[in-house]
């Protein structure tokens, strides 16, 4: 906004030029006076009179008007007063939300750490469970014995026959209900043993780990190339040909076939030794 030369004037100097401006009143009510002087004298010097006594009065005002400091203020610098005041107070609004922002930054940090126990927990139980070490843990991942054992097990009833009839009871002995499914096996219905197993049963000659990890290497190949035959010709039968399953079972044959046998019997023996067990 730009001033004009009169906005720059300081007020004490308006007040200088209100003392004089009844001088030229004098000399404008002069004139007055001589002009009607013809007709009314009488009159127009009472008029006179008071007129002069209120200039006087005037002038004992604009004699006792004294100028403050404020007066020498320029009229363009009344008009746009400083505002520093205002500029300050968006910042303390962005301090006071930053130092709010700050107990946030906290809560997530303390949020963050328990995943951490967790993880810390589940390595603990993972390496307590990867600390247990056995016979049949050890061959089956880190020699090809250990696969063929793996292997038989999951297929052995197309191979043998256990329990051998010979050694089950020809029947069900006082007292307790054969398991179907489970020949050799009985349940006590009656008496003070009710509810307990009877189980008659070889349990030397049943396909378990510790019975066929005795075997070589060249006996456990064949018994499992016999036993992919049956489990395929089975296969085709129930469900036809070129199953998923039936191509699993063409690669593990594939694989037997072509086993060193000697070979997996010598690294079974090195992985056992290295573990410090035996079977």
């Amino acid at each position: 906004m730009s001033s004009s030369s009169d906005d720059d004037i300081p007020l004490k100097d308006f007040a200088k030029g209100k003392r004089s401006r009844p001088k030229d009143d004098d000399s404008s009510e002069a004139e007055f006076d001589d002009e009607a002087s013809a007709s009314d004298e009488p009159a127009d010097e009472e008029d006179n009179d008071d007129f002069i006594v209120e200039e006087e009065d005037d002038d004992d005002e604009d004699g006792d008007y004294d100028s403050d400091d404020s007066d020498d203020i320029p009229i363009s610098q009344l008009k746009s007063p400083p505002k520093k005041k205002a500029a300050k107070k968006p910042a303390a609004k962005s301090k006071a939300t930053k130092t709010k922002a700050a107990p946030k930054k906290k809560a997530t940090s303390a949020k963050k750490k328990k995943p951490a126990a967790t993880k810390k927990t589940a390595a603990k139980s993972s390496t307590a469970s990867s600390s247990y070490i056995s016979a049949s843990t050890e061959l089956y991942a880190n020699c090809d014995k250990g696969k063929l054992i793996q292997s038989l097990l999951a297929r052995w009833w197309y191979v043998y026959t256990w329990p051998e009839p010979s050694t089950v009871p020809s029947s069900t002995p006082k007292g307790y209900d054969a398991l179907d499914g489970f020949p050799g096996v009985y349940i006590c219905t009656s008496g003070e043993n009710v509810g307990k197993f009877k189980d008659c049963r070889n349990h030397k000659t049943a396909p378990s780990f510790q019975n066929l990890s005795k075997k070589t290497s060249g006996e456990l190949r064949d018994d499992l190339l016999k036993a992919i035959e049956k489990q395929q010709a089975a296969l085709i039968e129930a469900e036809g040909e070129g199953t998923k399953t039936e191509k699993d079972l063409k690669v593990l044959q594939k694989w037997a076939t072509k086993l060193n046998c000697s070979k997996a019997d010598k690294d079974a023996t090195k992985v056992l030794k290295a573990a410090k067990l035996t079977v």
